[in-house]
Formats: C-alpha cells, structure tokens, sequence
C-alpha cells in the first residue's frame, strides 16, 4: 500500500479514535452548585485518546515511518482538538488556541516517539540473527 493511502487510513482511524473517545460537544455544563460550571471532557478521556494515539502511532512507525505517523495521527488529532474546542461554548474568553499552543509540542513529541519506537521493533525484527561459529 502506498504512503498517501497508509496516511489516509490513519487519519480515518485517529477521526474515529476521536469520537469513540470524547463527548460531542465540550461546552460547559451546570453543576449542583448554581455558580459553578464544569468541563464534560475528564481526565479519562484524554488518556483513552493518549492511548490511542500511541497505538496508532506505534503502527504507522512499524509500517511506513515516523513522518507517516505525524501526518496521518498528529496532524488530524490536532485539527480536530481545534475544532472541538473552539465550537464549545465557555464562560469568559474562548482560549482554545492557547490551549492548542499548549497541546501541539506533547502531541507531536509523543507520536514522533511512538513511531520512531515502532520503527525500531520493525528493524530489530526484520534484521536476520547474527550466529557466530
């Protein structure tokens, strides 16, 4: 399979890693107490999306690279934490490009990781082993 089609399925797969993950809207919801609003994305959401993030980047290492990776898991991941983020409505200043400044160097960072990882267990297993006489 080629580049462009590995990277297109990957971006399909970090969409629907996204909406299995994360609820569909990010606005603020009301709390018991009448002054007090809170976020409906927890903690557990982020670390099912981290996790999943990983797996997908491990793959796209194994099979293609670690530029495949970022184009096909960082790159959609990050579009889609904008878009989120900036349709959800809070209380005050929208801050979601803040919040995206803030996002991109982890994301990237981590998936460069988990690809360059990936790559690494495709080379150790493709190398034949070394016997000595």
């Amino acid at each position: 399979m080629r580049t462009a089609g590995i990277t297109a399925l990957l971006a399909v797969a970090t969409f629907v890693l996204w909406w299995a993950v994360f609820p569909a809207d990010w606005s603020v919801v009301p709390t018991r107490d009448p002054n007090t609003l809170a976020s409906p994305v927890r903690t557990g959401h982020w670390a099912g999306a981290a996790a999943g993030l990983a797996a997908l980047a491990g793959a796209a290492g194994y099979v293609r690279g670690v530029l495949v990776a970022l184009a096909g898991v960082a790159l959609p991941a990050f579009v889609l934490f904008c878009v989120y983020s900036a349709s959800a409505e809070v209380v005050g200043a929208n801050l979601w490009a803040v919040g995206a400044l803030f996002l991109a160097p982890p994301l990237v960072a981590g998936v460069a990781a988990a690809a360059a990882l990936g790559a690494l267990v495709r080379r150790r297993r493709i190398r034949p082993p070394t016997t000595t006489a």
